[in-house]
């Protein structure tokens, strides 16, 4: 085994750089450069010298772990750039694809000629709202706080967590238990003080505002606050007005907001399709 060691030792240079060991009448240990070539040989039918610094060059003829790396860095520069620009058309034709559907998408025919009809149709073809078993969508129904949830979680790609909807009235196998435990996780709902959650409970306008506040965070982009004569000391005050700074929620003809009505189908969907970023 020593013997096997020492020969390999004597001539790992020559493989490391190419070269086929000691030429005869040499000693052994004179320098060997790349191709074999010792010092002061003839370079006839060598290329010439390039890349200097690069692995594997007469600068660098070792091939080392970080030279490698760098080497292997540099080769795939230009494939990298190559897929992000692919990436950036693929994307740029699914969002002409999601137009298309969009414009071409079948309406409930609940909604038709309806104000939120467009958001509504946005949302579907988002794959975020979802309409009723009957093939209606009840634009004027309220929305409970389990269909909010699932509405949300679809809004914000959270994956389902019915591990986290540990609440004293939800099991488990609730249809809405995966959206209700992601979004608890994320920070976006919580439940009551009793330990339960109540996903039945119809949603109002000041729980929707925070919801949507706490999750999106949208920026006023310029606009004036609007002051609702309705809002002074209620609890989700800042939220609302947040909100109708940035043009996701409005009030109503006579000044108020009605923060403790229950909001609707179409409302939801309408402050989401406001909300969303554009894919």
């Amino acid at each position: 085994m020593f013997l096997i060691a020492v020969i390999v030792v004597s001539f790992w240079p020559a493989f490391i750089l190419g070269g086929p060991g000691p030429s005869p009448g040499k000693e052994a240990g004179t320098p060997v450069l790349a191709y074999g070539l010792t010092e002061g040989e003839p370079r006839q039918g060598v290329p010439e010298r390039t890349g200097d610094g690069e692995p594997g060059s007469f600068s660098d003829p070792v091939l080392t772990k970080n030279s490698f790396q760098q080497h292997l860095e540099h080769l795939l520069k230009q494939p990298r750039r190559q897929l992000s620009l692919l990436e950036s058309r693929l994307n740029r034709i699914e969002q002409g694809i999601r137009g298309i559907q969009e414009r071409f998408a079948v309406s409930f025919p609940d909604l038709r000629g309806h104000w939120a009809e467009q958001a509504v149709i946005t949302l579907r073809v988002r794959g975020i709202i979802q309409g009723c078993p009957d093939g209606r969508f009840h634009p004027e129904e309220p929305v409970t706080r389990g269909a909010l949830a699932v509405m949300l979680a679809r809004a914000k790609n959270l994956s389902p967590q019915p591990d986290k909807a540990k609440f004293l009235d939800l099991s488990s196998g609730h249809w809405a238990a995966g959206a209700i435990g992601a979004a608890r996780a994320a920070g976006y709902l919580r439940g009551y003080p009793d330990g339960t959650f109540r996903p039945e409970k119809e949603v109002t306008r000041a729980e929707v505002a925070v919801l949507l506040n706490k999750a999106f965070a949208p920026q006023a982009g310029g606009r004036t606050g609007k002051d609702f004569r309705d809002l002074a000391g209620h609890w989700a005050a800042g939220d609302i007005e947040e909100l109708a700074r940035a043009g996701i929620l409005g009030g109503y003809p006579d000044g108020t907001f009605r923060p403790d009505r229950t909001m609707s189908r179409a409302e939801v969907a309408g402050a989401l399709a406001r909300i969303l970023p554009p894919e």
